[in-house]
């Protein structure tokens, strides 16, 4: 009885939220983002949330082209339930273009995986230092990219629990060369898709060994093995969710959507749940895509609509447990 009235009390709905424009020290630029606070109690649980790969902004997408709103929804539904949110865009999204290297040496170091890391323990001290957040009910949420370096990072920041949605259970560097054979299949078979093939296993082994754009590879694969790219490539080959889940002793809630077809809900979300223990719940949906929409095929991209209603409710139902 006393805990159902804590928990009560701790996430009564709330009607208004204040959003604000904030700013905080990255490695060689000023992040921007959005903090998120509800107006019904002083201290309260705290979330950052951070987005997928490449240009992804605060909210989860990369306009014009890539919308889902992943994150601004999760964030709505957090701060209805007395929940701060935080969450920013990454240095690749486009309104710091003006703060990206003009030096083509310096460009793939500026995005690796070592300055996404920093950033993001700056977000979260930025949010630990705010009036209305309790340090001690500090969460990570993270998607996709997002959910393996919220995994990397857990043991180090030590928060109070850890959201992995989307997130991998398997090196990178298996899951890209998974997510390229699948393309590969619509190649004809011949010489060129014999050296693809071979240039692809070739580039992914060189960049987990070392930074170094790989030589000599098929032109089809430029956009993806190139100069800008070797640092994040290497540090993405290089963390291991298993290794780095068995390190951090908090709570964890891993989430994947059955019709996902970038993470394997069997081949990731399975195995990183297991990993972290008795301490981690799993909550697989049926009928969700890689953003958390409902999806009735896996031929379906999923990225408008809602938020699929199990995961809001689980995802809540998790948290309430954490804060009491």
């Amino acid at each position: 009885m006393i805990e159902l009235l804590c928990a009560m009390i701790a996430f009564t709905p709330v009607q208004k939220v204040t959003e604000t424009e904030v700013t905080f020290s990255g490695v060689g630029l000023e992040l921007r983002g959005t903090l998120s606070v509800p107006e019904s109690q002083s201290s309260m649980p705290a979330v950052l949330l951070l987005p997928g790969s490449g240009p992804t902004d605060r909210d989860g997408n990369q306009p014009p082209s890539l919308i889902t709103n992943v994150l601004k929804d999760l964030a709505a539904e957090l701060n209805q339930s007395n929940v701060v949110t935080l969450r920013f865009d990454k240095r690749p999204v486009h309104i710091y273009k003006s703060k990206w290297p003009t030096d083509q040496s310096l460009v793939s170091e500026f995005f690796s995986v070592d300055n996404h890391l920093a950033d993001i323990r700056s977000a979260y001290a930025f949010l630990a230092k705010q009036p209305s957040v309790d340090q001690s009910k500090m969460f990570l949420l993270g998607h996709s990219e997002g959910a393996l370096f919220s995994n990397h990072l857990a043991s180090e920041l030590n928060p109070k629990g850890v959201i992995l949605l989307g997130g991998p259970g398997r090196g990178m560097d298996v899951i890209l060369q998974e997510q390229l054979n699948r393309n590969f299949e619509q190649i004809p078979e011949g010489e060129v898709k014999t050296q693809i093939v071979a240039d692809t296993k070739r580039a992914i082994k060189e960049l987990k060994e070392k930074p170094e754009e790989p030589k000599g590879l098929h032109p089809g694969l430029a956009t993806l093995f190139n100069f800008s790219t070797v640092h994040v490539w290497h540090g993405y080959f290089n963390i291991d969710p298993i290794a780095d889940a068995a390190k951090y002793k908090g709570q964890v809630f891993v989430g994947n959507g059955e019709r996902d077809i970038q993470i394997s809900a069997e081949l990731d979300a399975k195995p990183l749940a297991s990993a972290h223990g008795d301490r981690a719940t799993l909550f697989i949906s049926p009928s969700a895509s890689h953003n958390f929409k409902v999806v009735k095929t896996d031929k379906e991209l999923g990225y408008s609509g809602p938020i699929e209603p199990g995961l809001i409710k689980e995802l809540k139902g998790w948290l309430t447990k954490q804060v009491l």
